[in-house]
């Protein structure tokens, strides 16, 4: 699924992203300063590809609210969802075409993030990959925090404080909104969650169908 990012919201993006960075955006771009850059852009994707999340999960007929636009202090940060959908809280990882490119399709978790050591039933993982050129985002799947499965960075800095996620190994566990079949019945994804209705191999359609009580 694409989702298309609009001049306005993309200028929201991007005034948030500068004001986590602390100037302003179309500053950056002519002052070469790679660190800032760096961070201006991996704030920006992080930012799209929650609202073309939203955007998805709303275009289904759910309940979700905005994503947090708000400035924080780095003391003051918190691991609490990107979004609420319905009943259930929804993370979303979010990856730039640059990186895909680089790494493959992944993602970094904070090893200390209580979703790695503690998943809660009720806690979901969106996956994005984010065109900047095109201004696009790709919704990749969905898996349940329970399901995840988690790796070593590639990255041997990050080793110590972060996890990584890849898809080729959470691809069976990747479910996807509009294939659940009793969204049009039931409505209400809370209540979805009560059968932990499970759709395994996102990307060849449906082969088996599991019901958990």
């Amino acid at each position: 699924m694409i989702v298309n990012i609009d001049k306005r919201l993309l200028k929201k993006c991007k005034d948030f992203a500068a004001k986590r960075v602390g100037g302003s955006y179309d500053v950056y771009a002519f002052r070469g300063e790679s660190r800032a850059d760096k961070l201006f852009e991996d704030i920006l994707i992080g930012a799209l590809g929650e609202w073309g999340v939203k955007k998805y999960v709303e275009s289904l007929g759910h309940v979700c609210d905005d994503p947090d636009m708000r400035i924080y202090a780095a003391r003051n940060k918190s691991f609490d969802s990107d979004l609420k959908v319905d009943e259930v809280f929804v993370h979303v990882k979010s990856q730039g075409m640059r990186s895909v490119k680089r790494y493959g399709n992944s993602w970094l978790m904070q090893a200390n993030d209580k979703l790695v050591s503690s998943p809660g039933n009720d806690h979901l993982f969106a996956f994005t990959n984010v065109n900047l050129e095109d201004n696009t985002v790709k919704i990749l799947g969905f898996c349940w925090a329970v399901d995840m499965v988690y790796g070593e960075c590639k990255v041997w800095s990050y080793r110590n404080t972060k996890v990584a996620i890849y898809l080729q190994d959470i691809q069976d566990h990747l479910v996807d909104f509009w294939k659940i079949i009793f969204e049009n019945k039931v409505g209400n994804l809370g209540l979805v969650l009560k059968f932990k209705f499970k759709l395994v191999n996102y990307f060849q359609g449906i082969q088996d169908s599991l019901f958990v009580f």
